[in-house]
């Protein structure tokens, strides 16, 4: 999952690591490194957000109203959307785009600093008109595409929901929406639940076969333990990494509860359970101090080669940006990935 949202990560790098242990909960922690794609935390979405993603049949009644609970409360939607301005070019815009709809523009934050993602190039994004959004949203240039509705991440909406709404109707996902939750949610506002549905039930006969080619590793033991900058942050059992490696049918520890947990790397040894360690490697100055650590070198899933750290794109398209859009790009090599450390395949190391 880890990305290069270089710029969200510059302004807030020294507020995030630099009172880490003071002042932020679990939630605060998940959002601010996951507005910066690290550890996607789309582990389960909200009640209230799964009570507004019932599915209906495609409404083409320009006359229908309907009711869209998301991260923001309830949004009224009155007739199918036909111009959609999505916030940014995060989930929010690939849900929209697995569903086969396309909006009139998006908020390009800069975050892919190797351009488009593999899969958001397939959809057609390069058709698309952007504008650029490296910090909040500018009400003005939304107003500008004379949108009927606006799609996009609660951290970059919230600020601005209430001009925002003035606009149009506003529907937001949280970064902890889960990725079956945030496609209903979004084909329910789009009116296209029919064509959500369908991608989450292609998803889902992915994930099943994808299961099916693994057969459980063995019931070998998988955790992630990641540096970036100066903390080790470990998976836990709600993180959405955690959540899809156990839908893969495998035998995914987490180190607690939480969706991760942010450690000194002098805990390194809370990873000895792991026969097989990943590590999403979005800091590789921070990865290369780690695997240089004479207590990471002496962990058993080290030692046996079944250690790999996890490069950008599958990490994003695995942890962050995980759903009907990057799935068949993140599952087929995730798989390959596993398979290779079960049979101690992995990274040498020292």
């Amino acid at each position: 999952m880890p990305s290069a949202r270089a710029a969200d990560a510059e302004k807030e790098s020294a507020h995030v690591y630099g009172t880490i242990r003071e002042s932020p909960t679990t939630a605060e922690l998940v959002d601010q490194l996951s507005r910066r794609g690290f550890f996607g935390v789309g582990a389960a979405a909200a009640a209230a957000i799964l009570a507004g993603c019932s599915t209906t049949s495609d409404a083409a009644d320009a006359g229908e109203q309907r009711q869209v609970v998301n991260a923001l409360g309830t949004t009224t939607i009155s007739g199918k959307p036909e111009r959609i301005v999505v916030a940014s070019d995060f989930t929010d815009l690939e849900f929209l785009l697995s569903l086969g709809v396309h909006p009139v523009a998006y908020g390009n934050t800069g975050s892919w600093d190797r351009g488009s993602l593999p899969w958001q190039s397939a959809a057609g994004i390069a058709d698309l008109e952007s504008f650029g959004t490296t910090g909040e949203i500018n009400p003005e240039i939304i107003a500008r595409y004379s949108p009927d509705l606006i799609i996009g991440m609660k951290t970059y909406l919230e600020p601005a929901a209430e001009r925002l709404s003035q606009i149009a109707p506003v529907v937001a996902l949280d970064w902890t929406t889960s990725w079956r939750d945030g496609v209903a949610t979004v084909g329910r506002a789009a009116f296209v639940d029919e064509a959500a549905t369908a991608a989450i039930a292609r998803t889902d006969a992915l994930i099943s076969d994808t299961a099916a080619s693994l057969n459980g590793l063995g019931g070998k033991a998988i955790m992630i333990g990641s540096m970036y900058g100066d903390q080790l942050y470990v998976q836990g059992d709600a993180s959405a990494p955690g959540v899809l490696l156990r839908e893969l049918g495998l035998n995914y520890r987490g180190y607690n509860a939480e969706q991760m947990t942010a450690l000194s790397m002098e805990q390194a040894e809370v990873l000895a359970p792991a026969d097989i360690l990943l590590s999403l490697a979005s800091d590789q100055e921070a990865t290369t101090r780690f695997e240089n650590f004479a207590v990471f070198q002496n962990l058993p899933a080290v030692k046996a080669r079944a250690y790999a750290p996890v490069e950008l794109l599958l990490s994003s398209a695995f942890v962050d940006n995980f759903g009907p859009l990057s799935a068949p790009y993140a599952l087929p090599q995730l798989a390959e990935l596993l398979s290779g450390l079960a049979a101690g395949q992995g990274k040498q190391l020292p």
